[in-house]
């Protein structure tokens, strides 16, 4: 999430992580269901510090443990660089006030943490394609043009991130059988349900709901095919959508009133997409249970798309919304 981002944009936190530490993340929602070794390690962790998820409850925070899974410190998930420098060097003291016969390298022995639970394994789909998404809050200059929000520190500024994920199927379904220039056509349903319930989302200041089938009060996403040739078929997107809790905007909570641009390229040779640029800008309103802190009122917000090809293990972090798969693959209600 955003607030993350900064603390881990610190150079010395960065050192201390990689110099004093062994960094290991993890997702808390998945972490604390999950029943294999992972999950027992992570929840025996857990549970010698002040968030023992009574209930199922969230467990989230900055755990400093050793190999064999005793708790040095914790602190739960914050922004300010100052706090996080603080929890890690208090780690590192607890560290070396441990018996020198545990600290040595060997002193544990990992044994094969044997199959992982299938039910909390998230993987990008068989040649599928994976799309960033970045969210940052925008606010218009003295002439009206788009910006940069000046936000409290922690409440909005920062750019949050997540993946867009289609399946093979899916992107195959964007490229036309025959491609002509100036031919138009939806963009198919199931890939507009997912772009806009779970990607045009304020996630800025935290984890926020998504929009629910109903919600999506209007759509209309169009590809038009600007050139296609032996070598590359490029496709313009244009499109709007009103996002909103109630029928009608103006009662609604949480709302988001965006209009769409992309352009999209597929490779006839290699028979892929080697680009996926879409941006939504609109102005958004409301927050949810996990992302208070909104400014007042209607705010412009943007939303990019850019294609990656998942070489890298950031880039094969599943969407947030990936955490119930028929719903985000299957458009359920």
């Amino acid at each position: 999430m955003a607030g993350r981002a900064f603390a881990f944009s610190d150079p010395e936190i960065i050192r201390m992580a990689r110099d004093e530490y062994i960094p290991v993340t993890g997702d808390d929602w998945y972490q604390r269901r999950r029943d294999d070794a992972e999950g027992r390690f992570f929840r025996k962790v857990a549970d010698q510090g002040p968030r023992k998820g009574q209930g199922g409850s969230t467990r989230q925070g900055i755990y400093i443990f050793t190999a064999d899974g005793q708790l040095l410190a914790y602190r739960n998930a914050g922004q300010n660089p100052d706090v996080m420098r603080q929890v890690l060097r208090q780690g590192l003291d607890a560290w070396q006030k441990l018996p020198a016969d545990r600290r040595r390298p060997g002193a544990v022995t990992v044994e094969d943490a044997g199959p992982p639970d299938r039910r909390y394994t998230r993987t990008p789909p068989p040649n599928g394609l994976i799309v960033k998404v970045y969210t940052r809050a925008l606010d218009r200059d003295a002439e009206g043009r788009l910006c940069d929000a000046d936000c409290k520190r922690g409440s909005g500024d920062e750019s949050a991130r997540d993946h867009l994920w289609l399946t093979e199927a899916e992107w195959r379904s964007l490229v036309p059988a025959n491609p002509t220039a100036g031919v138009q056509f939806a963009v198919p349903a199931k890939i507009a349900d997912r772009l806009l319930r779970f990607h045009l989302v304020d996630n800025t200041r935290g984890e926020p709901p998504h929009w629910r089938g109903h919600e999506v009060r209007a759509r209309e996403l169009t590809l038009t095919v600007e050139s296609a040739d032996a070598n590359h078929v490029t496709l313009r997107l244009d499109g709007r959508a009103l996002l909103a809790t109630d029928a009608d905007p103006a009662k609604a909570d949480r709302g988001f009133d965006v209009c769409l641009l992309g352009y999209l390229r597929y490779d006839v040779r290699r028979r892929a997409f080697d680009r996926f640029d879409i941006v939504a800008v609109g102005e958004h309103w409301g927050h949810g249970p996990y992302t208070r802190g909104a400014r007042p009122g209607r705010t412009p917000l943007g939303v990019a798309f850019e294609l990656t090809t998942g070489d890298r293990p950031a880039d094969r972090i599943p969407p947030q919304a990936a955490r119930t798969p028929a719903e985000y693959f299957g458009g359920a209600p």
